[in-house]
């Protein structure tokens, strides 16, 4: 039992994250591109390949918006903040747990999220406005080097 516990470990730490799709942003927007086939009396090897290359091309944007996404993400949450500007807004527990982030106030002030922002407030520092994890990071380190602790009464 105790090989097994080591082996799932290194497993663990040997495989490398990967940038496909990660609920910590939105899936990307990025449109169908329509291409005209030219192919001599479009003859169905012709066909095929043209349409082939042309999924190939779009599974490649959305991998590289994936990449940057991530890229962005671990910039972002490198940046030191307090921990009371989440601790004390969405309870304990694990930092970057998925349940944060969709937290809504018990008291009935609008404010939402992991650190409990209030609409003016997260729109005034946003970089993308959609409420995603990604965002709401992004927005929160934002607001700490222009403010401090100020916005937080649990700092």
């Amino acid at each position: 039992m105790k090989h097994l516990g080591w082996l799932l470990l290194v497993f663990l730490f040997l495989t490398a994250p990967s940038a496909s799709a990660d609920w910590r942003w939105l899936p990307p927007k990025v449109k169908r591109v329509k291409m005209g086939i030219v192919c001599q009396e479009n003859h169905p090897q012709c066909v095929k390949a043209a349409k082939q290359r042309m999924r190939m091309r779009y599974q490649q944007r959305i991998k590289k918006y994936h990449k940057q996404k991530l890229k962005e993400w671990k910039y972002w949450t490198s940046k030191y903040i307090p921990t009371c500007t989440w601790l004390g807004e969405s309870g304990p527990g694990p930092e970057f747990a998925k349940f944060r982030y969709s937290i809504m106030n018990r008291g009935g002030s609008g404010a939402r999220g992991k650190f409990q922002f209030m609409t003016r407030t997260y729109h005034a520092v946003a970089k993308y406005h959609d409420w995603s994890p990604l965002d709401q990071e992004i927005s929160v380190r934002r607001l700490y080097w222009l403010k401090g602790t100020q916005p937080w009464s649990a700092c």
